[in-house]
């Protein structure tokens, strides 16, 4: 495929085709190394063609798009944090309920280990027929 007629697709076209392509190269290296492949030439021509539109993707024109889709995302968290902090307000604002008792097993297990310390293991002390004389 030539840069001319790459450039006339969108950014998301030409990311559809490069995950086409990849596969198709996939399925070329699987022939190769079975011993099935007809043209082995057809794996370089791939290869470059990924190359090529990866290339026209980073050039200026579709990289306007990646920055205009950047601020949207950027755009988004910030009200997220402004509602997320609304609701900090509110909760803070709620009287404060009792700590609830943890009553599963795990917990059980916890607080029994912060009381007493497992002991450490050591290692046995490995007898020879010299040592049990």
């Amino acid at each position: 495929m030539k840069a001319s007629e790459i450039r006339t697709l969108t950014a998301a076209e030409i990311e559809a085709k490069i995950v086409e392509l990849k596969e198709e190269l996939f399925n070329l290296k699987f022939q190769q190394a079975l011993g099935s492949l007809e043209n082995p030439a057809r794996i370089t021509e791939v290869k470059r063609t990924i190359a090529r539109m990866k290339t026209i993707l980073t050039e200026g024109s579709y990289s306007k798009e990646k920055k205009e889709v950047k601020k949207a995302k950027k755009a988004a968290p910030k009200k997220e944090a402004a509602k997320a902090e609304e609701v900090v307000e509110a909760k803070e604002e709620a009287p404060k309920a009792a700590p609830k008792k943890r009553t599963t097993k795990k917990a059980a297990e916890e607080t029994a280990t912060e009381e007493a310390p497992k002991p450490k293991r050591t290692r046995a002390k490995k007898t020879t027929s010299s040592d049990a004389e």
